[in-house]
């Protein structure tokens, strides 16, 4: 089978984790994988690291350009199956598709993302047979692909393996955001800064894209939490979850998987909110703690628990640990490679 993993973004982050996390695996059991994908780019640098192919894809902004650019890959390749992320990203291969003569689309959704059938992704089901792959049943359940769509599949998030850090000196909790989770960092420093007066060993680490830094270490030092550092760069995020005594999850979507699996992985216990995305990762009490509701009073006292019981920490480190055995990369692999196997199919194919 051989098939290509669009990414049209230059930044790695958990869609991106994904494709090449799945591309690797894919890679593993024998199939040709191809990754286009911007020159030079974080996405670029993490898919050569796993020996994959790269493909440098000049990225303009408009669909019809793009799609002409990913033409050559697929005909040279003989792609057979294209892998995408959002609406835009399916319009450009399934513009690609349409005008190679060959392969068909399979767009992915993050976890517990919902299917939005706009524009986009109405013209692309017109250009190329397209299909659907959900991060969880209940993702699948809840949305409803268009009737032409093939059959769409499940392919769960990939823990990576178990790690051992040596742990520092003092109470580290690293934050870890994405651009739409402002107001639930915002909660997370409040409730910081009410134990942090109590806590001189308390150290935060702030894992995520850059947003304003300059107003974000304002805002820090108007609360009084000092000794906070922010980690922008993608490649170290995974070590700050690692190394800190406690991962405070305030991401959505893949942002929140990963950060909840790289947890795992270190057997770091995890903080997050309730919500369905939660609940599918979260054993309150058993690899972490839920917080019940969005109140910085809450927050801290849940924080303290963690601050002030080592064995408290300790149990759910190892609980931590014994969460990965529910991710397993196999499954993940099986999912996309249900998914291709569906796509290659033409006589699935409806337009």
């Amino acid at each position: 089978m051989r098939v290509c993993f669009l990414l049209l973004e230059p930044q790695w982050d958990g869609g991106a984790r994904a494709f090449v996390e799945a591309g690797d695996a894919l890679r593993e059991r024998g199939w040709e994988v191809v990754v286009a994908c911007p020159a030079g780019s974080e996405v670029a640098r993490a898919a050569a690291a796993r020996a994959l192919e790269v493909v440098a894809l000049e990225v303009r902004g408009h669909w019809v350009g793009d799609a002409w650019r990913l033409r050559p890959v697929l005909r040279q390749k003989f792609v057979e199956v294209v892998f995408a992320q959002g609406e835009r990203a399916q319009l450009v291969a399934a513009g690609a598709a349409r005008m190679a003569g060959r392969g068909a689309v399979v767009r992915r959704l993050a976890p517990r993302g919902q299917l939005t059938l706009g524009r986009d992704a109405r013209l692309a089901s017109r250009l190329a047979a397209t299909g659907f792959l959900f991060a969880a049943d209940d993702d699948l359940r809840a949305a409803r692909p268009p009737a032409r769509a093939l059959e769409p599949v499940v392919a769960p998030c990939a823990a990576p393996p178990a790690t051992t850090v040596a742990p520092g000196d003092g109470f580290t909790v690293t934050c870890v955001y994405d651009e739409g989770s402002r107001p639930a960092l915002s909660l997370a420093l409040r409730a910081i800064a009410l134990l942090a007066p109590r806590h001189p060993e308390l150290r935060v680490l702030l894992a995520g894209p850059p947003l304003d830094d300059d107003a974000l270490r304002i805002h820090l030092a108007a609360l009084g939490v000092a000794g906070t550092r922010l980690v922008h760069e993608a490649a170290a995020r995974a070590a700050a979850i690692g190394g800190a005594q406690a991962a405070w999850l305030l991401a959505d979507g893949d942002e929140f998987a990963y950060a909840a699996l790289d947890a795992f992985a270190a057997g770091v216990p995890v903080i997050a909110a309730r919500s369905t995305l939660a609940a599918r990762f979260v054993a309150d009490g058993g690899n972490g703690l839920a917080l019940a509701a969005p109140e910085p009073a809450l927050a801290a006292a849940l924080l303290a628990r963690l601050l002030a019981d080592a064995a408290l920490r300790a149990r759910l480190g190892a609980g931590a640990r014994a969460s990965l055995a529910r991710w397993p990369r196999e499954a993940m692999a099986d999912g996309f490679a249900r998914a291709a196997a569906a796509a290659r199919d033409r006589t699935r194919w409806r337009l």
